[in-house]
């Protein structure tokens, strides 16, 4: 299987091309989502006070369980017991080269598709006409960071299943609250 990822990276990665390059890093870029992020919770909050706050509260729950379970305990602890997995890039730098910022984290999952998966299924719950943008956002930043060489296919459907499950635990506390 890791061999058969290896190929599907190294096809994404190895054409060289300016402008899907420049695409590939804007669309990863964690400044970028941050922004991206902050825009739609001061859009929905302006257009709805109540709800907006819900979806923002929503968030905020999503990405303090990805901070806490991708970050903490995949990353930080994956490093601690020195079972981290190296990104395609530094683990076939000949192969494979870095695109955008060179993360140096492991591989394993992606935290960019736990994140961005994790915040949509919150805002879907709210508002279903987001769906179709949902679909076409994941498979664009899937794309993304395999073409990066930040990731594995395997990386990516680790971190939308993360994503799916700290969406619904978010909706789930909420529903507490």
């Amino acid at each position: 299987m890791h061999e058969f990822e290896k190929k599907i990276v190294i096809a994404l990665n190895r054409h060289k091309s300016k402008t899907l390059d420049f695409l590939s890093a804007l669309i990863s870029s964690v400044s970028l989502l941050v922004f991206i992020w902050i825009a739609i919770a001061i859009f929905l909050i302006m257009r709805d006070l109540l709800v907006g706050l819900f979806v923002c509260l929503g968030l905020a729950i999503v990405f303090t369980i990805h901070f806490l379970i991708s970050e903490g305990i995949f990353k930080w602890g994956g490093k601690m017991f020195s079972i981290e997995r190296l990104r395609p890039y530094r683990a076939y730098p000949d192969e494979v080269r870095a695109i955008g910022k060179k993360f140096l984290d492991a591989s394993f999952p992606s935290s960019h598709m736990a994140s961005l998966v994790g915040g949509l299924v919150v805002l879907t719950y709210f508002y279903k006409a987001v769906f179709p943008f949902a679909i076409i956002s994941i498979i664009i930043m899937g794309w993304s960071r395999l073409r990066n060489g930040m990731h594995y296919p395997s990386d990516i459907l680790a971190g939308i299943t993360l994503g799916i499950v700290y969406g619904y635990l978010a909706l789930a506390i909420l529903k507490i609250i």
